[in-house]
């Protein structure tokens, strides 16, 4: 059990300084007031943590935690769930694409001491890569088109 909890705390101060990067981000670049964003970070936060606690009390299935976080996220806001309008209310003011840029960048240092690894997988990962990026892509323009198409907007 004191493990469990050190690791819980251990990945849960890792999140805090997300959190405090996510909230500087939206502060300057959206202008959102703070008593606008502190609601919905805290609802965010509190399902990342339950997110966390989730995957290190459950192994059976082993899901990572941004399944579980996404898992929670989506029974919270489903239309029959009570707390629904605050959930969606408060976490809607965060800004995605200001939220997405730190945390990428917050990725990219993650893999900073991982890059012997990367070497050892040599120049057939990137045309993989590119590979996959380009699918989902098209993929994703060939399903916009078509249902565009459908509903007659083109």
């Amino acid at each position: 059990m004191y493990k469990l909890k050190t690791v819980v705390f251990e990945q849960i101060s890792i999140v805090i300084p997300v959190y405090c990067i996510v909230f500087i981000s939206q502060l300057i670049a959206k202008n959102t007031p703070p008593k606008d964003l502190i609601p919905g970070m805290a609802i965010s936060f509190l399902i990342v943590s339950f997110s966390i606690l989730t995957k290190n009390l459950i192994s059976k299935p082993n899901l990572p935690g941004f399944a579980w976080s996404t898992l929670f996220a989506a029974v919270l806001t489903l239309p029959i769930s009570p707390v629904k309008d605050l959930v969606v209310s408060n976490v809607g003011k965060i800004d995605f694409m200001v939220t997405v840029t730190p945390l990428l960048a917050f990725a990219g240092i993650s893999i900073g001491d991982k890059l012997p690894q990367l070497k050892k997988l040599s120049w057939k990962i990137a045309i993989i890569a590119i590979v996959v990026m380009c699918s989902t892509y098209f993929g994703s323009a060939l399903i916009a088109q078509m249902v565009l198409k459908f509903t007659n907007n083109i």
